[in-house]
């Protein structure tokens, strides 16, 4: 008798529980434990659980009963993973604090696999109807629809407009932000990216360009850059080249060839900061007896701090001298207000750039009737 009701409490227990288990779960359609609908599997079909967790609003907490907390199998012996290698995107995925930026950087932006349920373009496939531009989060600020392979998406300003070309989009793409989102210019991931590219920054015709001192990539899945990116960037910086032709300018008649290094956080060896020869003997007749006081004349070959602003940029600091005297080493001794007199061309006698374009431009700028422009040499 005692055992006859045992059996009976048991079975009463079980029933209790599997009632309690399922009360947040569809409804079994056939015989057997079963407790999703037809077509739960089958992305075509209206009970997909991609649809069904799109209306629950990717509330999935009910999955977790039997598929585990970490979606790894738990009672069901299913994982999610088995299908979805990105999986879970839980319901902060897409919303504040930016969890999503954090988990496809940490993964190695692995866009490919977004398309599997986001589609080719990202606006959504046959698996998952939401996509990165529907969700008109991956929007420029005008609510342009833009494709979250656009470099500033993970560099520079996200909200650039969608149709930029040429220097306009380097210029949204570089930092700031980096690709830890980082703002300040004492982050190594920002440090003086504008003032480089801008060329109203330098006083010049022309920015320094990407690929002066990077390896620019020609899409964004070129090996080495998304794919490998931890490896090759280790702590999310990009590798400095230095394999273009401004900062590996030659002079001195061939004897001066700067070898450019940065090492972090400074920037050394380069032509823009200093590092160049004139020697007097290759100098023209007015230079060589009114201007040189030696047998060369140098720069400053500054090593400045990515990361120290405005400070590291001064004329000096290039040019040579100190403030208010920029004069390079081997050069007459010359006040900011008189450097007009040869070099009026390019300056005025308060030191404002007059003609960008003979501004950092590997030439030595006279004034016309002193022999006008040539090459450093």
């Amino acid at each position: 008798m005692t055992q006859r009701i045992l059996l009976l409490l048991t079975c009463a227990l079980l029933a209790v529980s599997c009632a309690r288990l399922k009360t947040d779960l569809p409804a079994p359609v056939a015989s057997g434990v079963k407790v999703h609908e037809a077509g739960w599997g089958t992305s075509s079909s209206d009970n997909f659980h991609g649809r069904s967790l799109l209306k629950a609003g990717w509330d999935d907490t009910a999955c977790k009963t039997c598929h585990a907390a970490d979606f790894s199998g738990g009672s069901s012996g299913v994982s999610c993973f088995t299908c979805h290698p990105a999986y879970p995107h839980d319901v902060q995925f897409v919303k504040a604090g930016g969890r999503h930026t954090d988990y496809v950087r940490a993964m190695n932006y692995p866009l490919q696999q977004c398309q599997t349920c986001h589609g080719q373009n990202y606006t959504g496939g046959a698996i998952l109807t939401v996509g990165c531009e529907s969700s008109s989060c991956h929007a420029d600020a005008n609510g342009n629809l833009k494709s979250p392979e656009s470099c500033n998406t993970c560099h520079g300003d996200f909200r650039a407009a969608a149709n930029l070309q040429g220097i306009a989009y380097l210029l949204s793409a570089a930092p700031p932000k980096s690709v830890f989102r980082d703002t300040a210019a004492t982050v190594l991931g920002v440090g003086a990216h504008q003032i480089h590219l801008r060329a109203d920054s330098l006083g010049s015709a022309k920015g320094v360009k990407c690929q002066e001192c990077h390896d620019v990539p020609s899409s964004i899945y070129e090996p080495g850059h998304l794919l490998t990116f931890q490896r090759k960037y280790a702590g999310g910086l990009a590798a400095v080249m230095f394999k273009d032709t401004l900062a590996r300018l030659v002079t001195g008649n061939g004897s001066n060839i700067p070898l450019p290094l940065y090492s972090s956080p400074t920037c050394a060896g380069t032509y823009c900061h200093g590092n160049w020869v004139l020697r007097k003997a290759t100098a023209s007749a007015f230079a060589q007896q009114y201007v040189y006081t030696d047998s060369v004349m140098t720069g400053a070959h500054a090593s400045p701090s990515w990361v120290a602003g405005s400070a590291e940029g001064q004329c000096s600091s290039c040019h040579g001298g100190s403030p208010g005297v920029y004069v390079p080493k081997g050069h007459i001794l010359s006040e900011l207000a008189n450097c007009v007199d040869c070099h009026g061309d390019v300056t005025d006698a308060s030191g404002n750039i007059l003609n960008k374009a003979k501004h950092i431009n590997g030439q030595i700028d006279l004034r016309a009737e002193l022999g006008g422009s040539v090459p450093m040499r």
